[in-house]
């Protein structure tokens, strides 16, 4: 059995044999030899190259021994004829045989076949959270990012062959929600009703009242403690927030929080009843949250993006399931008083349950220097903190879904909550869990000239830099389609915006910073989503205008070298490439090939022209290569979210 996985096509077969059989001889782990098995850095040296010689003497086994071993087992499988292997100067070089690998592929496109992810021969169960925006504004660029990646990550694990529950996480019962339903219940009106009266989407109009609240509040204490720095930010935000509502509404919520004997006493006391169950706070904050749900979920398919499961935080709470989980941490070893306030003693489960167990050590890791205190779960009123509340989610998620792996998208920002929430679950007995809990972390994103801070309304939103992208593609693609129905530009140019953005989100690799460059992500010509697309549309132009392909007549000599044969290669490793990324948790990786194999397409095809050829098997030959690019790419570009489009 391989970590590979299966697969149809000749060089999947191949690369799956490679790693079997190299585990095997050389006695080490096969997700090793996946790892290394990777095209040499030279084309001369093969399609593929394995450092044999490093692992076989460490192995105390005869490297020529070896590569005998493994030509064997490919010979066995009916393999060989597909690929020469070689040893050379220390290292198992492998030569994919054009002529071969193309007539065992003209025969699959016969067939009905399309590349698609290896398909893993052990699927598991994931779930992927992300998203889970506070139900306090519209969705912003770092939300943004956060869906593009965790869409992706679902979109690439399912194609991999595994089950995937897809889930959002609502986070009803922090202080930022209450302050947002504190306005409301000033204001007196519903947050549909206030979306009406500013023609906006309900999050933005949760996301007006919110900020204006939020910084009347500031205000009021600022001057009750004579902190003047403060005091000016709120004043100048609320001067800003003052344009953009109702001027009536505004006046309502500023004097209202004023004669508020205890503005913050209000809010705490607003989150403890909503914590309870208790009317009518209950069905204030409730009708908040899912007014801006109902917002986000609005950008979110216009986006691309769904989800399985909406989980509300307060339902946790509710049901008596954070209550049992306090009980179990009262009767833990490492329960403890930290300030008076019951917590988990985290540096002796450090000491005690990580230092002590390798496998423990090796999954969940203590950065060096870092501080980690016990963890509070609860506060002196009596009400739970986040973390305690995520403790509880995280075993749903586990015991819902009979999940596998979890697998988090958050910011990097709460790399020591997510470590506390994993050590958290050691200490409780849940070792299994802590172990599958995957933090996928991301780093921020920004816009050129603009700053973010929600509590101050200044914010990004996600529909905004999606108009902005629509209205310039829309340019570009009228420019290049004058005569085309303006429904078909109008929905084309969308698509081109949303796969921009996403693609824009993606390919630097989560753990970059990310400035959006609105013309940049738009460029059709190179490193873009839209690139993509339009290399994709350009093979289906070249395929609908060349007509019926006989596949079994194509010449499976024409990609036996050259630029031909290593873009079919080339082609070929999408299972795997995809498979890895999949694994790996990184579709950066799959976002690098796809722009790698189309601008060795677009190389080709200005040199090597189709629908000219006047050799009929040779043109069949080239159009079936057309083909394996385009369903490739198409295939590929599924994956990261990004729409192909026959068409541009």
């Amino acid at each position: 059995m391989s970590v590979v996985g299966r697969g149809k096509d000749p060089v999947t077969r191949v690369y799956s044999a490679l790693v079997e059989g190299l585990s095997d001889v050389l006695g080490i782990d096969q997700v090793q030899v996946f790892r290394l098995l990777q095209p040499p850095p030279r084309r001369e040296y093969g399609d593929l190259s394995f450092p044999v010689m490093r692992f076989a003497s460490k192995s105390g086994v005869d490297v020529e021994s070896v590569v005998e071993s493994v030509r064997g087992m490919l010979w066995e499988r009916n393999l060989l004829r597909f690929a020469d292997l070689r040893l050379e100067s220390g290292f198992l070089n492998v030569y994919f045989k054009g002529e071969d690998v193309a007539d065992e592929v003209f025969r699959l496109l016969a067939s009905g076949w399309k590349p698609s992810p290896a398909q893993v021969e052990e699927p598991k169960v994931y779930v992927v959270e992300h998203t889970s925006a506070n139900p306090i504004h519209p969705l912003h660029l770092g939300h943004a990012r956060n869906a593009s990646l965790g869409d992706s990550l679902a979109r690439m694990l399912r194609a991999r062959g595994h089950k995937v529950n897809v889930r959002f996480y609502i986070n009803d019962m922090g202080r930022q929600v209450a302050v947002a339903t504190l306005g409301f219940k000033i204001l007196g009106v519903s947050p549909e009703d206030l979306a009406r009266v500013m023609d906006v989407k309900p999050d933005y109009a949760v996301g007006w009242v919110y900020a204006v609240t939020h910084n009347s509040i500031d205000a009021v204490e600022a001057r009750r403690k004579g902190d003047t720095r403060t005091l000016d930010d709120a004043l100048s935000a609320l001067a800003r927030l003052k344009e953009k509502g109702p001027q009536d509404y505004f006046e309502k919520i500023l004097s209202g929080v004023s004669t508020l004997r205890d503005p913050e006493g209000a809010v705490s006391e607003l989150m403890k009843r909503y914590e309870e169950g208790l009317e009518p706070e209950k069905s204030l904050v409730r009708r908040v949250a899912k007014a801006a749900l109902e917002g986000f979920k609005e950008t979110l398919s216009r986006f691309g993006v769904s989800f399985d499961s909406w989980d509300w935080e307060s339902d946790l709470s509710w049901s008596g399931m954070v209550a049992r989980l306090l009980e179990e941490a009262r009767k833990s070893p490492y329960f403890t008083l930290h300030k008076g306030a019951p917590a988990l003693d985290l540096p002796r489960v450090i000491r005690e349950l990580v230092e002590a167990d390798t496998e423990v050590k090796t999954k969940i890791k203590i950065p060096r220097g870092f501080d980690i205190p016990p963890l509070i779960l609860m506060r002196s009123d009596g009400t739970t903190l986040y973390t305690t509340r995520d403790i509880a989610y995280t075993l749903l998620k586990f015991r819902e879904a009979g999940a596998d792996i979890v697998v988090n998208v958050i910011g990097a920002d709460q790399r020591l909550a997510q470590l506390q929430l994993k050590l958290s679950l050691l200490a409780l007995g849940y070792r299994k869990e802590a172990l599958n809990l995957v933090h996928y972390d991301y780093e921020i994103v920004r816009l050129p000239g603009r700053r973010m801070s929600s509590r101050r309304g200044e914010y990004v939103a996600l529909d905004e830099v999606l108009e902005e992208a629509f209205q310039r593609s829309y340019r570009e693609v009228k420019e290049r389609n004058p005569s085309a129905r303006e429904e078909w530009v109008r929905d084309t140019a969308w698509k081109v915006a949303v796969g921009a953005v996403r693609f824009a989100l993606e390919q630097p690799g989560r753990l970059k910073p990310v400035t959006l460059d609105v013309e940049k992500m738009l460029n059709f010509r190179e490193n873009s989503g839209p690139y993509l697309q339009y290399t994709y549309a350009r093979a289906n132009n070249i395929l609908e205008k060349h007509g019926h392909i006989d596949f079994l007549k194509a010449l499976p000599q024409a990609l036996d070298e050259g630029l031909r044969r290593d873009l079919m290669v080339e082609a070929l490793r999408f299972p795997v490439v995809s498979a890895k990324a999949a694994d790996d948790l990184a579709p950066e990786d799959l976002a690098s090939y796809l722009l790698r194999l189309a601008d060795m397409f677009n190389k080709w095809y200005e040199k090597d022209p189709v629908i000219h050829e006047p050799e009929e098997p040779l043109r069949h030959a080239k159009a079936a290569l057309v083909t394996l690019i385009r369903d490739t790419l198409g295939a590929g570009m599924n994956l990261l979210g990004v729409e192909p489009l026959p068409r541009m």
